[in-house]
């Protein structure tokens, strides 16, 4: 039988020194598979590695989320990705560690619409002594920094952020209350005012099972109409969304226009990233 995608072993098969180089790429030494080592991995990858949807806003390049083609590009390459590559790569290198990782099926809340978007997100569950802890290094926007204890019903905090998991109504004009789905809450610190982030159901993923969805956003679905880059700073972040680039440093936010001509210079000044 002919397989339109090849050969499917290829999702399983992970490139030689793929942990080697990966934590080099973050700046980590593997330690035992425990927490605290699951959030050192977490916080760096979202400080070293970027969200950016530029081979479908500017470049118009197919997207692989092979483990080979995603390790040339985010490891040995100087590119981001978007969600399905990201956590897709970031879920083959929990396991290769010896964590017990699995992606699952999520969804968007930050829209205009005030009806639910298809679910053309995924996050990572990782089981880990008795635990469920949810990790999302692929959101591009105000995701949590670390883990986040999906079965614990208080408010949780990381780096400096509130986040919390509610099976209640919520805002967006969207309810959580659909059996199987959880929300994803960041509540400021502040303002105690809430945005709820994301949705989704803990059921476990292969990386392949989102190629299909990976390939309705590489063609460039309403969610991807307008350029976005982002990489999270200790205390703050830099974003490029369409032309607006925002650097947030501790709160003190600044803004400029990006021409066609400064694009190049701008996306490896401040995201490290060469085509």
């Amino acid at each position: 039988m002919v397989k339109k995608n090849g050969d499917w072993q290829a999702y399983f098969n992970l490139p030689e020194h793929y942990c080697e180089d990966y934590l080099k790429k973050l700046g980590l030494e593997q330690q035992k598979p425990d927490r605290a080592f699951l959030d050192a991995l977490v916080t760096q990858h979202q400080l070293m590695i970027p969200f950016e949807n530029l081979d479908v806003t500017d470049f118009h390049k197919p997207v692989s989320l092979r483990p080979a083609d995603l390790y040339q590009r985010l490891i040995l390459g100087k590119r981001g990705g978007y969600c399905f590559q990201l956590n897709g790569a970031f879920s083959l290198l929990l396991r290769a560690l010896g964590f017990d990782a699995w992606l699952c099926l999520a969804r968007q809340l930050q829209h205009d619409e005030s009806v639910p978007v298809p679910a053309t997100h995924c996050a990572i569950i990782v089981y880990l002594n008795g635990q469920r802890l949810f990790c999302d290094v692929g959101y591009g926007g105000p995701a949590p920094m670390t883990s986040l204890d999906i079965d614990n019903g208080a408010e949780q905090l990381s780096n400096h952020e509130l986040f919390y998991f509610s099976t209640q109504p919520v805002q967006n004009g969207v309810s959580s209350t659909h059996p199987g789905w959880i929300t994803l809450v960041r509540k400021s610190t502040t303002s105690r005012t809430e945005r709820a982030l994301e949705q989704f159901t803990p059921v476990n993923f292969y990386l392949e099972d989102f190629y299909g969805l990976s390939l309705m956003r590489s063609f460039g679905d309403s969610a991807y109409e307008t350029r976005h880059v982002k990489r999270r700073l200790p205390d703050g972040y830099i974003d490029l969304t369409a032309d607006i680039l925002t650097v947030n440093h501790h709160g003190d936010r600044t803004t400029e226009t990006v021409s066609t001509e400064q694009l190049t210079t701008v996306l490896k000044q401040y995201f490290g990233i060469e085509r």
